[in-house]
């Protein structure tokens, strides 16, 4: 058996002897120690930690909705209570009968003297009285105002709202409702402020950062002053869940920490919710861990160091023959293939070896047989392609050309021959701007003008058979693309679509903004094409080894805007029989 197992260790290759001394000494302690240190005592610790927090906000919450619910009921008592129905509506002969009748009606201050979570009480009313402390005229003012126009809107149900108190414009988490007489008549709108040092009291506990938000928008509780009635940026990485509980992990203020969340439904409030939080920084509870990470990192050191050690003594059984074969792979590396045809033993280190002498043989092979045999193909091909663009070059001269349509032009003019004398000159601004073109990209609206004088040229030649119009959704102004995309499209669409035509041809260019890239549409109303023939043509886009010499067609277009943008851009083709043909370019925004 012993016989056996060292003969199957000795077979294995050299990197699985390595990686099982590895493993044996030095990866499995590691591992087993990293684990232990770290995921015992941070769950340890994170569950001590958020098993506290927990029961701080479960008290928390607890008490606040006790708070809120008794704020509800005094606005149950106060919407119910006829008092103030006579009060508003009662008839008074002078002010102080109004004084008088304010004085009668205490109910008020008697909440706030036994009742302190709450701060005041004010009734905004619609009827034009004398305003006190309590009881405020809302004017037209007032009446505009968000809040005002919330509570109306809904007749009498509660509304929790963050709004400043009316003499001293401090703000409070408010209870607001509209009030109405026993003929459902509009007295008011009831305001009644929570007052902040209760809330404190109930979130001032022995734990971490405490947040009580009102609707997930604005803070109403905070230990730093500085973050009260604004949004809490922490919120937005909560998880989408229905769930009352939520703990979430998050980077806040430049830590790792975890959020606990808690909501709360106050009674009869149908539309709002109070989020009560906590931020339990990582980090600072892991300072106690890391203690204990610094011992486990002795263990793995020692690990380590015994690791190294029987690597040295394992390597250095094979160092001679190791040696060999890197310097038998140094001279290979440096393109001197001239090594010895073999060394001692036919274990990997040899199997290597010989792998190496064949493999430097080969590239040697391949050296004389190939690779010179490419490089000569290759620069045949390359001046083979010099060659036929200078005879494309030369076989147009632009100063001839344009001396000769301007001679033209001007023959006409002299004949009197209007038509043929605009013709000409945009015959001449067309060439002129494609023989000017450049490979580099071109403002789009540039572009667009080479399309536009071909198109009137094309509906000169048609005339009322022909009609174009180009939309643009966006600012492009400052854009631009590489030249001749558009015009070739254009151009395939008047030949292939709306030549073939009986009947009036319409050709649509659309050019869309988005935010990531440009799109175009080239759109006609021509004859169209079959299924089969659409398939062909979009199988053959992608085709690099078709070429056409004699024109530039929808396949090099699409060719070129892949070369120079990328394989994420191109175009693609629709078109249904006698209906017509929309092809859509997609290029990236280049400004």
């Amino acid at each position: 058996m012993m016989k056996w197992l060292r003969r199957k260790i000795l077979d294995l290759k050299i990197s699985y002897k390595l990686m099982g001394v590895y493993l044996l000494v030095t990866a499995v302690p590691i591992i087993f120690v990293g684990v232990y240190l770290n995921l015992s005592m941070r769950n340890v610790v994170l569950n001590n930690a958020i098993f506290e927090t927990e029961s701080n906000l479960d008290k928390i919450k607890i008490q606040l909705e006790t708070m809120l619910n008794r704020i509800t009921d005094i606005s149950d008592l106060i919407y119910l209570n006829r008092d103030i129905d006579a009060l508003l509506n009662g008839e008074y002969g002078s002010t102080f009968d109004v004084y008088n009748a304010y004085s009668q009606y205490p109910v008020f201050d008697d909440y706030l003297k036994y009742y302190d979570e709450i701060e005041n009480i004010q009734f905004y009313m619609t009827n034009q009285m004398i305003t006190n402390s309590h009881f405020i005229y809302a004017n037209e003012a007032i009446q505009a105002e968000g809040w005002f126009r919330e509570a109306i809107d809904k007749q009498g149900k509660i509304s929790w709202i963050i709004k400043a108190e009316h003499w001293t414009g401090q703000q409070y988490l408010t209870l607001t409702r509209a009030v109405y007489d026993h003929q459902s008549r509009l007295l008011g709108v009831l305001n009644i402020y929570v007052a902040p040092d209760k809330m404190k009291e109930l979130a001032d506990v022995d734990t971490h950062d405490v947040y009580i938000i009102l609707d997930e928008q604005q803070i109403v509780y905070s230990q730093s002053e500085q973050l009260l009635f604004r949004y809490p940026g922490f919120i937005s990485a909560r998880p989408e869940t229905d769930a009352k509980n939520v703990l979430f992990d998050h980077h806040y203020r430049g830590e790792d920490v975890k959020i606990s969340l808690h909501r709360l439904q106050p009674t009869k409030a149908l539309t709002n919710e109070i989020q009560i939080a906590t931020i339990i920084p990582v980090e600072s509870l892991m300072e106690q861990p890391n203690e204990i990470f610094k011992r486990g990192y002795w263990i793995m050191f020692t690990a380590l160091a015994i690791s190294i050690l029987a690597f040295h003594i394992f390597i250095k059984t094979f160092h001679s023959r190791i040696n060999t074969l890197k310097l038998a792979m140094g001279r290979v590396a440096r393109g001197k293939f001239n090594i010895k045809p073999s060394i001692v033993g036919k274990d990997e280190i040899g199997e290597a070896y010989d792998e190496l002498y064949q493999t430097s043989q080969s590239i040697q092979k391949l050296i004389d047989e190939v690779y010179v045999h490419k490089i000569k193909e290759e620069r045949w091909h390359r001046q083979q392609k010099e060659s036929e663009f200078k005879m494309l070059s030369s076989q147009i001269n632009p100063h001839f050309l344009y001396n000769t349509l301007e001679m033209i032009r001007m023959k006409a003019i002299v004949n009197k021959d209007k038509e043929v004398a605009v013709l000409i000159q945009k015959l001449s601004k067309m060439m002129r701007s494609a023989l000017e073109r450049t490979d580099r990209p071109v403002p789009l609206i540039d572009e667009m003008d080479l399309v536009v004088t071909y198109l009137e040229i094309q509906v000169m030649r048609f005339g009322e058979k022909l009609n174009y119009s180009i939309n643009v959704n966006g600012d492009v102004s400052n854009y631009r693309v590489f030249p001749l995309l558009i015009q070739p499209l254009v151009e395939n669409a008047i030949i292939h679509g709306l030549e073939p035509k009986v009947g009036m041809g319409e050709l649509i260019i659309t050019i869309t903004e988005h935010e990531q890239h440009l799109e175009i549409d080239v759109e006609d109303n021509g004859i169209g094409m079959d299924q089969e023939r659409l398939d062909h043509i979009r199988r053959t886009l992608a085709d690099g080894d078709h070429f056409d010499g004699k024109r530039i067609g929808i396949r090099n277009v699409y060719q070129r805007i892949q070369l120079y943008y990328g394989k994420a851009y191109g175009l693609t083709i629709s078109s249904l029989v006698n209906q017509g043909t929309k092809i859509k370019v997609t290029l990236p925004i280049i400004e």
